[in-house]
């Protein structure tokens, strides 16, 4: 009896903010290891494996970290027809490293942003890491030599056929890792925190676009979707931007694919020079049903903010809001998932 009514004064003295953080992460981690387990994740020392997306749970069998009541939509023809497109891309590649990771950086007339963000990732080693690709997109200027960094990782350009974002998510024939971080020149994590970033992606999300900066949406009564950032103390998030996200080549080979749906997006990423970012997101999660995931390090990203950037140009959130109802009219329905956790290196501090 003494014991209970000790547990009891425990909890009468958290605060209730205190107690639902703790209530949430209970849950979450059991729902978490129940997921795993069915899924087939083991995560040992010294490797970590997965189940390939053929395995993926089918619709009505979603894992218990994504509420179901979001994915009504999914299963039905479109996504059947491109789901079976996607699993052949990911069996084509399946031969490529999992173990290490490929940095893809586009870049366009910004040398001193470029210079100082390969430095920052070249300075110290990343254990998994193994290439850097720069997505040269100055069409009239010849790409710089490629070298090797003195940590042993390649650094090469590649120049574009056009200068258009769509670029950045061709799954380069070169590449040699299943695992491609898109990073836009002026960002970066932490060297430290991105090892535990790919870490992360190779656990528990492979087929998520899993990066650190989460973007929500909102619908109004007319059913028109907008785009923004997520309120604070929202506990969801559907998007996942590019600036700094894994994504699966799979997923970046049907994006790339002459299928219509990728077709039609890609030729409206370019219309309007926008939305690349979005437009992954949507084709991530209606080939998977699942949504992306945010994950952080114990230091915030790192954002150099230049000026002349694409969200600094006139229009540009008008674009975005535009864009979000152009892809689920191309796709049929609405596709986003939402995702309600965020995971970060290291342990919280509790009293």
């Amino acid at each position: 009896m003494r014991a209970q009514q000790g547990g009891l004064d425990v909890l009468r003295s958290l605060s209730p903010r205190r107690l639902a953080t703790i209530c949430f992460s209970f849950f979450t981690l059991a729902a978490l290891v129940v997921w795993l387990s069915n899924s087939g994740y083991s995560v040992k020392p010294d490797a970590v494996h997965s189940t390939p997306p053929s395995s993926i749970p089918a619709p009505a069998a979603v894992p218990a970290l994504v509420p179901s009541g979001f994915i009504s939509t999914c299963g039905n023809e479109t996504h059947a027809a491109a789901r079976s497109i996607w699993l052949d891309a990911d069996a084509r590649y399946a031969h490529l490293m999992d173990d290490k990771f490929t940095i893809a950086i586009p870049t366009y007339k910004r040398p001193d942003v470029l210079n100082l963000t390969l430095s920052t990732l070249l300075g110290k080693k990343i254990p998994s890491l193994y290439e850097i690709v720069i997505v040269w997109n100055e069409l009239d200027k010849a790409t710089p030599e490629g070298f090797v960094s003195e940590h042993g990782v390649k650094v090469r350009y590649r120049l574009s056929t056009r200068n258009s974002l769509n670029m950045r998510l061709i799954p380069d024939p070169e590449y040699k890792t299943q695992a491609i971080l898109q990073h836009d020149d002026d960002v970066w994590y932490e060297p430290e925190d991105l090892e535990f970033v790919f870490q992360t992606w190779r656990q528990i999300g492979r087929y998520k676009v899993t990066g650190a900066l989460p973007r929500c949406y909102n619908r109004n009564a007319g059913g028109v979707l907008s785009y923004g950032q997520c309120r604070e103390g929202q506990d969801w998030y559907a998007l996942v931007l590019t600036n700094l996200a894994f994504v699966h080549i799979s997923l970046m080979d049907y994006y790339s694919s002459d299928e219509r749906i990728p077709t039609l997006i890609r030729d409206h990423v370019d219309e309007v020079f926008n939305c690349e970012d979005l437009a992954i997101n949507y084709i991530a999660s209606m080939l998977t049903c699942t949504g992306p995931l945010h994950v952080m390090g114990k230091a915030h990203y790192h954002n150099q903010d230049p000026k002349g950037g694409i969200s600094t140009t006139g229009g540009h959130m008008p674009k975005r809001h535009n864009c979000l109802n152009y892809f689920e009219q191309v796709i049929g329905y609405f596709p986003l998932v939402h995702s309600m956790g965020s995971i970060q290196r290291g342990i919280p501090h509790f009293n």
